[in-house]
């Protein structure tokens, strides 16, 4: 089987990085011969980027003139050295009307998937839109799955899962960790982005301050960066200033491993919605146990079970948070936990496991019949006053023949994860619900 990965390449720690980067390496190992390519502009890079993942051998794709057009020329030129290829799309939008444009013209033969990472209207919105041209969608998470079917308008034979998938530390292998003979305060850690709307950092002052009204003694390490950063810092000071709150900043998953994970601590998930998250299969994979919000993702997934393999409570519900946390006092619960929870990561999540289920998708794929020749699809959206004078198109070519280039200003600009803008976050958590909570 040959196997491209098209992602970018401005993010150089997360969940999706390093999923890439084990599949990647373990699709190797089984003999597939496989290829990253990644976008080297101004703000996405190959050279840090290989640098990160030097593993990962990533070949360089680049965008002539920065703009629309710039995107889809480019990612064709790529596609036109593996015409046969598997091609996995993560989180690169202009592969879409890359690959539309040249099997119009006969000159891509392969299969394209998209590998959904996210729980966001405006990925849903690009499923329907590309539905006659995506041969497959390769989903992490049960609900991600159904919504492609409901949102994507996605054939169900073409919405494939697998799992992301983590290693299996040797001390998760006992089946009955010892809890410890005098325990002291809670060992409490937090991971992810400080953000709110989708990891709702906010909720940790409110859950910190009924932990002190139950006087149960506890410490905490963030580890993490994002733009709540700041106003983090500021509303926990009087625990920084206790000397019981670490704000870590953003650390390797390797750091995480070494320095944060262990046995007998706590990983605490405040999030709205997850397609993983990895962090709490890693977590429970070096023996820790969890208290989760029921956020979107968990539900279909069915794989943190209350009081089974972790404690849970709504989301935003910071009292029924801090009183899960308080009954981890009891240290033979903690152990109990943390035991289910290795035993349940190790038969679903590992990384032996989750690379099963991405050959076996990737196989799935290979095997469906080939898709009708696809429409001509929607023109790129102006970017810039060049564009909307003379319109997109055009402005490409002035732009190419006096050797000017668009500038972006982030990175979700220069190379956009999706084809549209934020979508309707309401409707989307609306069916959401209806589909976790009636299937």
């Amino acid at each position: 089987m040959n196997l491209l990965f098209v992602a970018p390449s401005a993010y150089l720690l997360g969940g999706v990085q390093d999923w890439l980067a084990d599949l990647v390496a373990g699709l190797r190992d089984q003999g597939q011969d496989v290829h990253v390519a990644v976008p080297d502009d101004a703000i996405h890079r190959l050279g840090p980027y290989a640098e990160r993942y030097p593993a990962l051998q990533p070949m360089p794709f680049r965008n002539p003139c920065g703009d629309a057009w710039g995107r889809i020329e480019g990612l064709q030129a790529l596609l036109r050295r593996h015409p046969d290829h598997l091609v996995a799309g993560v989180n690169i939008a202009a592969l879409y009307p890359a690959v539309r444009g040249l099997r119009r013209l006969g000159q891509f033969r392969g299969k394209v998937v998209m590998t959904l990472h996210a729980l966001e209207g405006e990925y849903y919105a690009d499923l329907r839109e590309q539905r006659d041209l995506l041969d497959a969608v390769v989903v992490t998470n049960r609900l991600s799955g159904a919504l492609a079917e409901d949102l994507g308008d996605m054939a169900p034979e073409r919405v494939l899962y697998a799992p992301y998938g983590v290693a299996m530390p040797l001390v998760a292998a006992s089946s009955t960790p010892t809890p410890p003979a005098e325990p002291g305060p809670l060992e409490l850690v937090w991971v992810g982005r400080l953000e709110h709307e989708q990891k709702r950092v906010g909720d940790l002052r409110a859950i910190l301050e009924a932990l002190d009204a139950a006087g149960e003694p506890f410490r905490l390490t963030i580890a993490g960066d994002g733009p709540e950063r700041p106003g983090l810092e500021k509303a926990l000071g009087p625990w920084r200033q206790r000397g019981v709150v670490h704000l870590s900043g953003a650390i390797s998953r390797a750091r995480l491993q070494r320095e944060v994970y262990g046995p007998g601590r706590v990983l605490l998930i405040t999030s709205a919605w997850e397609t993983g998250p990895i962090v709490a299969w890693e977590a429970m994979a070096a023996g820790m146990a969890v208290v989760s919000s029921r956020y979107l993702g968990s539900g279909l997934e069915r794989a943190l079970g209350d009081g089974r393999t972790a404690l849970l409570y709504p989301v935003g519900d910071t009292a029924a948070a801090a009183a899960q946390l308080v009954r981890l006092r009891d240290r033979a619960l903690l152990a109990e936990l943390a035991a289910a929870g290795a035993a349940m990561v190790r038969g679903r999540y590992s990384r032996e496991a989750s690379l099963a289920a991405w050959m076996a998708a990737f196989r799935g794929v290979a095997a469906l019949p080939p898709l009708p020749r696809p429409g001509a699809g929607a023109a790129p959206e102006a970017a810039g006053g060049l564009d909307r004078l003379l319109g997109p198109a055009a402005a490409h070519g002035v732009r190419g023949l006096l050797g000017r280039r668009f500038r972006h200003r982030e990175a979700g600009n220069e190379w956009p994860h999706s084809g549209h803008h934020p979508a309707d976050h309401d409707r989307l958590h609306s069916r959401a619900h209806a589909l976790e909570h009636h299937g």
